[in-house]
């Protein structure tokens, strides 16, 4: 019974892991500063300031969105080896 907790909460984690993954790296360092640059080219309300913080954040998307993911499979896999190595 404790295998199946064990591996039910490294799915749990891992699912968290992408989905947290993908909403700041996705959205929030891309999506966002990428709509906030179309919005100040439109409205011509961007700043030098606004530009570079957008670009920025643009390209530490990935790796932001990576290390998060990566962080919650390497606890995940804790939890996958507990299950693994648990005795009765």
């Amino acid at each position: 019974m404790k295998k199946n907790v064990f591996k039910l909460v490294a799915m749990i984690i891992s699912i968290a892991g992408t989905i947290l993954a993908i909403y700041f790296g996705g959205y929030i360092f891309f999506v966002k500063p990428v709509k906030f640059l179309y919005l100040g080219v439109v409205n011509k309300t961007l700043t030098t300031r606004g530009l570079i913080v957008s670009i920025v954040k643009i390209f530490l998307a990935s790796t932001i969105a990576g290390g998060i993911w990566s962080v919650c499979d390497i606890i995940a896999g804790k939890f996958r080896d507990a299950a693994e190595n648990f005795r009765f």
